[in-house]
């Protein structure tokens, strides 16, 4: 996985809250006095527990560690979901971000074994002060998180963007659910186990002097399912960032490995067929002779030429993808790259109807030549699909704006003939084509990708066979 500030605080969620459950769970099995059923369920068996009750660990030790997981995880929530909310007061306004991580400090700071003992030694109300105020800010951040999510979720728009993003909000949901189980559990608690101060009259869940098997079956069942829940999502989410990442590194190894080989190859070709020219006008002096079939000769003479053109065509098309292309890119509108990328279109289909829909007056940053040359490969597809699909006048092309995010997504959609999986994922590999290899390479798609690779952007793909297929270029927001 590439490392970014998506994924760094994913780690240090996930750490933290491992933290935190280690903690509670040393500090459960210590304690003693449950049950044969608790240990069972538990610790699966007593000489697993008593392993972990006599685990080598100071009381210092075991309550900062809880306390180190306790703060933690609710900074790094709510750090994730200011760096995914899209509203413009948190993006803007850098205070508020780097504001959040004043009372995470500020807790680890008080709760260190020597300046807790220090400020809570002859002052119960210090001590219920710090445990109610932790607890406050802890919940707080909790619900401002949540509800960043849920209004993000919500604000999208695109099918599309929704079901990515449901996949790592279904993960944080489940992680804090099983966060919201323990954390309850007062650092102080530990440092001062031999106290019974009134802080603990109140009985935390699992800390009640008399637990019921009910009550522990019951966190247990939820911690298991807010665990399947929330590593299945962060399974899903990883494995397509991975796959994602691997991808690039295969598709440039593929295209690295034959591209000396195709330059060489191109350069060869094109002296070959420059060569046939001088074929073509010694043909046409055999028109002068009267035993010749002059028409049938123009004949083949025309459609010897056409093939050379459109051969020499294929070739610097090959050879421009071969090559390493400067982008310049300059702020322009997405209707003006439209607009050009449909005359483009129209060159060769003037009778083909494409909706286009290109939204408010959105700028970006791009190589207009570049990127309507992508844009006019993926129309050129789409109509293609929507031919061979023999929908008639039923076909579909769509060319599309959508603003998500930090992103401008570009649309491309058609209802033709689609594509199964297994085809999806071999479509931007250079040289595969499922059309006629004579007049395709399989070179249009790697060109698309490569173009939106240079943009810092990247190409999706969503595609059923008989349904039609969408492509989405997803290119960063210009302010």
């Amino acid at each position: 996985m590439k490392k970014s500030k998506e994924s760094m605080y994913l780690f240090g969620l996930c750490l933290s809250l491992m933290l935190e459950i280690c903690g509670v769970m040393l500090f459960i099995a210590k304690k003693g006095g449950i049950s044969p059923e608790i240990i069972s369920l538990f610790y699966f068996s007593r000489r697993i527990k008593n392993e972990i009750q006599y685990f080598l660990i100071t009381l210092n030790q075991m309550g900062y560690l809880i306390a180190l997981g306790r703060t933690l995880f609710p900074y790094f929530l709510i750090k994730l979901a200011m760096n995914y909310s899209m509203i413009p007061v948190i993006r803007r306004k850098q205070w508020i971000t780097r504001g959040g991580s004043v009372l995470p400090v500020i807790t680890l700071i008080l709760y260190y074994p020597g300046m807790y003992r220090f400020i809570t030694s002859d002052s119960p109300l210090v001590q219920i002060i710090l445990v109610n105020g932790t607890l406050f800010w802890m919940t707080s951040y909790l619900l401002i998180a949540a509800f960043l999510l849920v209004y993000e979720f919500k604000s999208i728009t695109m099918k599309f963007c929704k079901k990515q993003f449901s996949q790592i909000m279904i993960c944080l949901f489940a992680l804090s659910g099983i966060y919201y189980l323990y954390y309850r559990q007062d650092p102080g608690q530990v440092y001062r186990f031999y106290w019974y101060t009134y802080s603990w009259s109140k009985g935390i869940g699992y800390m009640q002097v008399n637990p019921s098997l009910f009550s522990y079956l019951t966190l247990v069942i939820i911690s298991v399912i807010c665990c399947i829940l929330g590593f299945y999502s962060l399974f899903r989410f990883t494995r397509r960032t991975y796959m994602d990442n691997k991808e690039d590194v295969v598709m440039e190894r593929k295209f690295d490995s034959v591209k000396v080989g195709v330059s060489v190859f191109v350069h060869s070709m094109k002296n070959q067929l420059l060569s046939n020219r001088v074929v073509f006008k010694r043909i046409d002096q055999l028109y002068g002779q009267p035993e010749v079939d002059v028409q049938r000769l123009r004949e083949y003479i025309t459609t010897l030429e056409e093939v050379n053109t459109l051969m020499l065509g294929r070739m610097e098309e090959l050879y421009r993808c071969a090559k390493s292309n400067a982008i310049y890119m300059v702020p322009v509108s997405v209707k003006e790259i439209m607009e050009h990328t449909l005359t483009l279109f129209r060159e060769k289909y003037p009778d083909a109807c494409v909706h286009i829909d290109a939204g408010a007056e959105t700028v970006i940053l791009a190589d207009k030549i570049h990127l309507c040359e992508a844009l006019y490969n993926l129309l050129i597809n789409a109509q293609e699909a929507v031919l061979s699909s023999e929908r008639k006048e039923d076909g579909e092309v769509a060319l599309l704006c959508h603003n998500e995010r930090l992103y401008t997504v570009i649309e491309i959609r058609d209802n033709g003939c689609g594509m199964d999986k297994s085809h999806t994922k071999k479509i931007f590999e250079p040289f595969y084509s499922s059309k006629n290899s004579n007049y395709n390479w399989g070179m249009g798609l790697y060109y698309v990708r490569e173009i939106v690779k240079s943009h810092f952007g990247s190409l999706r793909v969503e595609s059923r066979k008989g349904k039609g297929s969408s492509f989405y270029i997803l290119l960063p927001k210009y302010q």
